[in-house]
């Protein structure tokens, strides 16, 4: 079963469909509107609250973004047919075996897939990331996400400091630097130039 991506200019589609995530959706679209074009940014947040969450792993136990205060986390919406994503996965694990030592954590998302298909997916590219499942796409719409990969950079005091739309180039000593500001209490949100990389429109696949 599949989902059509909402039409940009049907906000009142947006809003049915998102319910409280459509303001982030309005500030999603905004970062597209301000990157340059072809190009992915990881920007300074305007949006409002950090929406909270609560999905289960593969294992089925539940991780709880407020159980991570004091922490910087990654919330990194995913799938695996999302080209884009694939190829930007093993910068991420790279980043986050590089910064979780100095308190970074990530929480990556997979967008409505079942553990069957993820496990031998993560096992190919020998990643050892924390990933939970939005069976229902639930989480994607608090948060406001409509194209992947999206990611939002939670700052240790909860709020959303970053955000990026399209695969980011977490191998770049740039963006280790601004990560390490953040953990060190820096939020002044510098921007971030990120690798050129289309992102997927959603679908809503099921599986």
């Amino acid at each position: 079963m599949s989902r059509a991506p909402i039409p940009v200019g049907d906000t009142g589609a947006a809003r049915r469909r998102l319910g409280g995530g459509w303001i982030l959706a309005v500030a999603l679209a905004a970062f597209a509107a301000l990157a340059p074009a072809g190009a992915s940014e990881l920007l300074p947040w305007p949006g409002g609250a950090t929406p909270p969450l609560a999905l289960k792993d593969l294992d089925g136990r539940e991780v709880r973004l407020a159980d991570f205060r004091g922490r910087a986390v990654l919330v990194h919406f995913w799938a695996t047919w999302c080209a884009p994503c694939v190829e930007e996965l093993p910068s991420l694990q790279r980043l986050v075996d590089r910064l979780a030592p100095e308190g970074l954590e990530i929480i990556a998302v997979n967008e409505q897939e079942n553990a069957a298909r993820i496990r031998p997916f993560v096992q190919r590219l020998g990643l050892a990331l924390r990933i939970v499942r939005d069976h229902d796409g639930s989480a994607r719409d608090a948060w406001g996400v409509r194209v992947f990969p999206s990611t939002f950079v939670v700052a240790p005091d909860g709020h959303i400091a970053l955000a990026a739309i399209g695969a980011v180039d977490w191998d770049d000593n740039a963006v280790h630097s601004r990560l390490r500001a953040l953990l060190a209490g820096d939020t002044d949100g510098r921007i971030i130039t990120t690798l050129a990389r289309p992102a997927g429109l959603i679908t809503g696949r099921r599986n």
